[in-house]
């Protein structure tokens, strides 16, 4: 390797140190502990072969090398966040290397390693290196770009360049679509189509293994959780390329995006518009099932391959002043990560660490806390406490169901609001006292409610009624609450332990009532429970005198359709008393009463 190479290698991990080593600071956050469980309490065989315990974590989608990866940090030093977030900035490190190593293949130098130090300085890569939860997605990149690195070789190599690519899926589905590029990179070479053999091999046996282990039905598309709509995906996925930066750093991408591309066409013609299509359904396919609830992590692959993808076009414009659009974006980028690790670690080390820190050090008698963060989170923190032999910790309710369906004294609850511990009477997380007072006077114990839940091959599958403004979703404890449709089905992975849940039903007009504690039915069973609208009317005199004045049966369906509904005998056999359904004017197509 040229003396060149090896300096501009050494100037991407001084520019990753740099920009980085802020993370190395970092603490357990959203999915960690999860990860860290099922780290613990899977065998490594079981992580890849076998589907019982692999759908602990995810039963929509495999990606055991992240469990694999969390296995080593955990046998190296064990629940030490510092090495975790070592490891996590060594696989950016390698990634970005390995780019320039691909990258110089098809343009100069300068241009290779400035492309390269534009991915390390982007807002997917802050993110990502500060999130251990999406490592899979790092790693996954350094696999992808091996196999590229390797099919360029051709020849033998394409066999290594395939395996490369399972490991690459096995971290993350997304790169599935990476022989997209190995067909531009043979197209580019005048290559034979009979090397992608192997890769097509290698892409089967990935969607027979993951076939076996979770089943090919069920992505991540929830009717509980619509965040957008789909047709808000393109400035989703616009907004994170530049990530949380000021407005004029969007219009420098958009300039170099379009420069770079203009001068590329312009110049290499029908094989410019080829590559970039193809780059693009490459890019763009993988994360389309997540088009309506687009996250930050989803982003990564994207902005990875459009920052290599930008590279190429400018160094193949055949133009020197070309480099300018690079040295551009990667000054805007420097200059806006350095302001966006002190927004992601303020968002983090004032919020939901704080949280965390709360569960992970308070005596168990300490007042419960009203979390912001997810139950899984802190729940997972709690049990990795208790594993770790520190006992039990505080409780944590994540929304103000805790206060009025739970009944726990508010002053016995505390929030974390701006990185300060206070009262949940002082922070409106869970609004005021005046609402829960209102809510409980809205309560009503008896109103109708039924539910069934199933669980069917990990798919929760519901039915709610009679119909209301929303029904929600509580767990038990903790009393998450999730808003859900009255019918529907959610993905779920397999549980551990037995889980209780409870069904809210709220009216237009404020009225509400709730289930008793249920249990979430095993694989294959159902949970049914009805609570059905009943007047119980007491006598003081002989049951004729009332049964008499209810001569009829009414459907809400069809108004009036019985008379004479209680006969003789049945009079008789509710002598004391009589159970007579109530049904609305509103309720009736035709109305029989005022």
């Amino acid at each position: 390797m040229r003396v060149r190479s090896l300096a501009a290698i050494l100037a991407l991990v001084i520019v990753a140190i740099a920009v980085h080593v802020t993370a190395l600071g970092g603490w357990w956050l959203y999915d960690d502990p999860q990860l860290l469980i099922e780290s613990i309490q899977q065998p490594l065989a079981g992580v890849f072969f076998d589907p019982s315990e692999y759908t602990h974590l995810a039963a929509h989608t495999f990606s055991p090398m992240q469990l694999a990866s969390f296995k080593l940090d955990l046998f190296l030093h064990g629940l030490d966040p510092r090495l975790f977030y070592i490891h996590q900035l060594l696989a950016m490190i390698l990634a970005a290397v390995f780019l320039y190593l691909l990258l110089r293949h098809y343009v100069p130098d300068l241009y290779a390693a400035l492309g390269s130090a534009v991915f390390l300085t982007t807002w997917a890569a802050v993110y990502a290196t500060r999130t251990l939860m999406i490592r899979h997605y790092v790693e996954g990149l350094v696999f992808a770009l091996a196999a590229m690195l390797a099919w360029r070789r051709g020849g033998r190599w394409t066999i290594l360049a395939s395996v490369f690519y399972l490991l690459a899926m096995l971290s993350k589905e997304v790169y599935a679509t990476v022989p997209i590029f190995f067909v531009c990179q043979s197209r580019y070479e005048k290559r034979p189509w009979r090397e992608l053999v192997s890769p097509v091999i290698a892409f089967i046996v990935f969607i027979a293994w993951r076939w076996y282990m979770t089943g090919l039905i069920g992505g991540y598309a929830s009717d509980v959780i619509r965040n957008q709509e789909v047709t808000h995906f393109p400035y989703a996925l616009w907004i994170h390329i530049a990530g949380p930066a000021p407005v004029w750093a969007f219009f420098v991408w958009a300039a170099c995006i379009v420069i770079a591309l203009a001068m590329f066409i312009w110049r290499q013609r029908v094989r410019a518009v080829a590559f970039v299509v193809l780059a693009l359904i490459a890019m763009i396919l993988p994360i389309l099932p997540v088009a309506s609830n687009f996250e930050w992590r989803y982003s990564f692959a994207f902005v990875a391959f459009l920052v290599a993808v930008l590279t190429i076009a400018a160094g193949m414009s055949r133009q020197r002043w070309t480099i300018v659009v690079l040295i551009l974006l990667f000054a805007t980028t420097l200059f806006t990560s350095l302001r966006q690790r002190n927004y992601y670690q303020d968002l983090t080390r004032k919020g939901i660490e704080l949280e965390g820190r709360w569960i992970w050090t308070q005596p168990k008698t300490a007042p419960s806390l009203a979390a912001r963060a997810p139950a899984w989170y802190l729940g997972g923190l709690a049990w990795l406490r208790k594993h770790e032999g520190n006992g039990d910790g505080p409780q944590a309710v994540f929304s103000r169901y805790a206060i009025t369906v739970g009944m726990i004294d508010p002053a016995r609850i505390v929030a974390i609001d701006d990185g300060h511990v206070v009262p949940v009477t002082d922070s409106h997380l869970y609004g005021t006292a005046a609402d829960w007072y209102a809510a409980r006077e809205h309560f009503d114990p008896n109103a109708p409610l039924t539910i069934e839940l199933a669980l069917r091959n990990h798919d929760a599958q519901w039915r709610l009624g009679p119909p209301a403004a929303r029904f929600i979703f509580l767990t038990d404890p903790g009393y998450t609450a999730i808003p859900i449709p009255p019918a529907g089905k959610q993905r779920v992975p397999a549980a551990r332990e037995q889980q209780f849940f409870r069904i809210v039903r709220e009216e237009a007009d404020g009225r509400w009532t709730v289930s008793p504690t249920l249990p979430v039915p095993a694989e294959g069973k159902v949970t049914v429970w009805r609570r059905l609208l009943k007047m119980k009317v007491l006598l003081d005199r002989h049951s004729d005198d009332f049964l008499e004045s209810l001569p009829v049966r009414l459907d809400c369906s069809g108004g009036l359709i019985e008379e004479n509904a209680l006969d003789a005998e049945q009079r008789d056999e509710h002598r004391d008393q009589v159970e007579a359904r109530l049904v609305t004017a509103r309720e009736l197509a035709r109305p029989v009463f005022k």
